[in-house]
């Protein structure tokens, strides 16, 4: 199966890992596709403010459904099978003009899978809820994708970084009063015997070594982003990470490395974090002191929740791959209908909800 991946803007090699194509030029291409595959990630969404200058290719792709729910409906409309790759909804609300689409696109869906409860409670109210799935974040499988020894390029960014000693992964990000700055300052000494290696998860959602402050010097960091491989198996060496990142906590816990996360467990997609032992808040630090922290670093085995998380993600690629294989259908009727209505529903729309007859 040969994946072509699609976004607002187009990527090209090598300063993106991959080729990426456009969403403008999606009309053009999609009756060459057999399948559309939505997400993952946090992609199920209304709000305007995605990152910092991130929008669409052109003022006529609707930010932001113009990269999954405008695509969906596309495919859907050709009868080409579509399945939702555990993309997360939660945080903003579905607006009015949105829900007769958002309703068409999951009743046609071939499958339809999100990453967590809050998500699958949200789109319950458009389609059957047992057609949701959820599932793990598909991320739990990154670690089939690193090898099993150091890579050449593990060992050169070792060198280039002075990593000799083990070394802790820290997101420079802005720190909420967790106290984690001021935990780092009353046991230097105890962190003297490792390495604090700055590194940004997302660079274009804010991280900068600025919010290190007066523990800056501590800090290693490196002259480049690493490629995503690379910045998964430098995760994956840690004695621990700390940050607020999803896919940082979630590779952690893929590789058995412990996570210490500034977020809420309680709350929206961090809640599926919260059933691993390996995950524990930055908030509890004061609490549990210094010996309990120290006592957690340390790379061992995946713990076995996230095995069963393997498991489970194995059945998730099978039946996206029994629904592409299903091959393509005639449009459903369900399209042909909207189109009928859609002149009304504008009609609606622009004269406040009343009808000219």
């Amino acid at each position: 199966m040969k994946l072509h991946p699609f976004s607002y803007h187009a990527k090209t090699t090598p300063a993106w890992p991959y080729a990426v194509t456009s969403v403008a030029d999606l009309p053009a291409i999609i009756d060459q596709l057999d399948g559309l595959l939505i997400g993952g990630g946090f992609l199920i969404r209304f709000d305007k403010f995605v990152a910092e200058n991130y929008g669409p290719p052109s003022h006529d792709i609707h930010h932001p459904t113009g990269y999954w729910l405008t695509p969906a409906l596309m495919a859907l409309a050709r009868g080409i099978p579509v399945a939702w790759n555990a993309p997360g909804m939660h945080c903003n609300d579905v607006p009015a003009w949105a829900e007769p689409l958002l309703r068409m696109a999951l009743a046609e869906s071939a499958y339809i899978s999100v990453r967590d409860e809050p998500s699958k409670a949200v789109l319950s109210r458009y389609v059957e809820p047992g057609r949701i799935a959820v599932m793990h974040d598909t991320a739990f499988g990154i670690t089939k994708l690193l090898p099993a020894a150091e890579s050449e390029g593990m060992q050169r960014m070792r060198k280039l970084a002075r990593l000799w000693k083990p070394y802790i992964v820290v997101q420079p990000v802005r720190w909420a009063d967790d106290g984690f700055p001021r935990f780092l300052e009353r046991n230097a000494a105890r962190f003297a015997e490792y390495h604090l290696l700055g590194l940004p998860m997302g660079p274009v959602l804010g991280d900068h070594p600025r919010f290190f402050g007066k523990a800056l010097p501590r800090f290693t960091q490196l002259p480049f982003w690493p490629d995503p491989l690379l910045l998964a198996e430098i995760i994956s060496h840690a004695s621990a990470v700390i940050g607020y990142s999803y896919h940082l906590a979630i590779t952690a816990v893929a590789a058995g490395v412990p996570v210490f996360t500034s977020v809420d467990l309680a709350a929206g997609k961090f809640t599926a974090l919260a059933r691993f032992d390996t995950v524990r808040r930055l908030a509890s630090l004061p609490e549990s002191g210094a010996d309990v922290f120290f006592s957690r670093l340390g790379k061992t085995a995946p713990e076995p929740a996230a095995a069963a998380a393997l498991e489970q993600l194995a059945g998730h690629w099978d039946r996206i791959a029994a629904a592409i294989e299903q091959g393509r259908t005639a449009a459903p009727l369900s399209f042909n209908r909207f189109w009928q209505t859609l002149p009304a529903l504008l009609e609606r729309a622009a004269t406040g909800g009343k009808r000219r007859d």
